[in-house]
């Protein structure tokens, strides 16, 4: 392994990413110093960012609400955290996560701190662009960058060199891992079905798993109609969850919070046992969320190949499936554990059909599939990048 430093810039984006991304970049090369700037002070307290990061700097901000002193305000924190990093070391690399426009403000320091700027969106980050004033400040920060992570030939790398006319030399193919694989298949074996179940108040219940977020794209209502259209043919000790998992409860919108309040009413007009997770869960117990699941419920509109179906499949839980999200690794291998639908009217019959079959071995294609998703795999090619860097 090479020895290089690496200035990780994490502006509004999610901590836990980030986490994710430098705890596992360290894994595999414990030789990179690691420096990460960020506005999100929780990034502290994650796990394993202390042994991770060689030095956290959180951008403060301002409680002002005067749009145009806030503005000069939060650019003046923004330049002195760039100087006191600029004066104290150059980086081999400086990595962008989830460019936002405001950064175009940091781009004449970044540049100034190392000659390899390298962006790393997200997906999300580029296809919600849609301001043209965000598209013209965005555009003038890719061409500062030396390399784009993302494929040119996948819809994301497409839709960047659309927005932001980035040439096609610029992008290079690297994938975003998941650690929560790695850790499955490390830690699943030291933990029972009735033992996950203990943890959320749910044992000897039977559970149905409902979505992964607060989104009603997962179409908590839609579930709940068609279980309890069947629920005389379903388990009497039935327990319909609902993760709320993704953030902290207490950090979503008066919306979304009224939403959740509205599922748990809906559930009792139906005569269903409803829980909702509203605590933010980390790996061990995320781990018992997937492992107390009998059946997990994945109708979302669209997706990209959620990871969190992924999970539920790796831990052998049977996964009822809106089949126009299309997963090939189900298509090809049809695991015992997969129920798909081609249409909503489906829904219920196949919930019937899933609580009543049994679930053979995962097979082992699918199980590589899944573990070549994982951190331990992927972060080996962003390292190799890394070092090419460097050479």
């Amino acid at each position: 392994m090479k020895k290089y430093s690496i200035l990780i810039v994490g502006l509004k984006c999610y901590s836990g990413h980030i986490r994710e991304f430098i705890v596992n970049l360290k894994k595999k090369n414990p030789q990179a110093a690691i420096t990460l700037f960020t506005t999100d002070k929780t990034i502290l307290s994650l796990d394993g960012m202390a042994k991770s990061a060689d030095r956290i700097e959180v951008l403060k901000s301002t409680g002002v609400k005067l749009p145009v002193i806030t503005t000069i305000i939060n650019r003046l924190y923004l330049y002195k955290s760039l100087l006191s990093l600029l004066f104290s070391r150059r980086f081999d690399i400086v990595d962008i996560h989830f460019p936002k426009g405001f950064v175009i403000h940091a781009m004449p320091l970044l540049r100034r701190m190392t000659r390899n700027i390298v962006i790393t969106p997200w997906g999300s980050d580029v296809m919600r662009v849609e301001n043209e004033k965000d598209i013209r400040r965005l555009t003038r920060i890719y061409s500062q960058a030396k390399h784009v992570t993302v494929s040119k030939d996948s819809p994301t790398g497409k839709a960047i060199m659309s927005k932001f006319s980035v040439v096609p030399e610029k992008m290079v193919e690297l994938k975003w891992g998941g650690e929560f694989f790695d850790y499955i298949q490390e830690h699943s074996s030291e933990i029972t079905t009735e033992e996950a179940k203990a943890r959320f108040g749910l044992e000897g219940r039977y559970v149905i798993t409902c979505g992964y977020n607060t989104q009603q794209a997962q179409r908590h209502e839609d579930i709940m109609e068609a279980i309890s259209g069947v629920k005389d043919q379903l388990p009497d000790n039935l327990t319909l969850l609902i993760p709320c998992t993704y953030v902290s409860y207490n950090s979503l919108s008066e919306q979304k919070r009224q939403y959740v309040e509205s599922l748990e009413e809906k559930g009792k007009e139906l005569g269903l046992h409803v829980k909702v997770v509203r605590e933010h869960l980390e790996l061990n117990d995320l781990l018992k969320l997937r492992m107390a699941t009998d059946i997990f419920v994945h109708v979302q509109l669209s997706d990209a190949g959620a990871r969190s179906v992924m999970e539920y499949v790796f831990c052998n839980k049977k996964l009822v499936h809106g089949a126009w999200n299309k997963y090939k690794y189900l298509e090809d291998y049809k695991p015992s554990c997969y129920f798909p639908i081609e249409e909503m009217e489906e829904l219920d019959e196949a919930i019937v059909k899933a609580s009543k079959a049994q679930v053979g071995e995962l097979p082992q294609e699918v199980k590589k599939i899944i573990l070549e998703r994982g951190w331990n795999h992927k972060m080996t090619q962003w390292n190799e990048f890394f070092e090419s860097l460097i050479s």
